[in-house]
């Protein structure tokens, strides 16, 4: 998946240029790529590049199927493959949407 381990990002204060990255598990990832913007992928809803780039197998926005159905077409119960929470994988209120935005204003915000 187009998914990352990191669970939160802090600005740090009195810093312009630094930021502390908190992770998920106690194991630190070899490398975390940072500069290039993630957007959320409507095929496969990770975060990504985007759909007209994205190469991994398309996922079900309700219940985190991959390749089997749409979202249109599902009777199964809502899952979210990011935090393993019973809510839409598209929701507002997901923590790693919400990592995502804070990562997106700390990349919009002048030094």
């Amino acid at each position: 998946m187009c998914s990352t381990s990191v669970e939160k990002v802090t600005k740090m204060r009195n810093s312009s240029n630094m930021v502390l990255l908190t992770f998920f598990s106690s194991t630190l990832p070899e490398r975390v790529n940072i500069g290039a913007i993630n957007l959320r992928c409507f095929s496969c809803y990770g975060y990504c590049q985007g759909k007209s780039l994205c190469k991994e197998a398309s996922q079900c926005g309700n219940c985190s199927a991959l390749d089997s159905h749409s979202e249109d077409h599902c009777n199964g119960a809502a899952y979210c493959f990011h935090c393993r929470d019973a809510h839409q994988v598209r929701s507002r209120q997901c923590p790693r949407y919400r990592l995502e935005q804070d990562i997106l204003e700390l990349a919009n915000t002048p030094p």
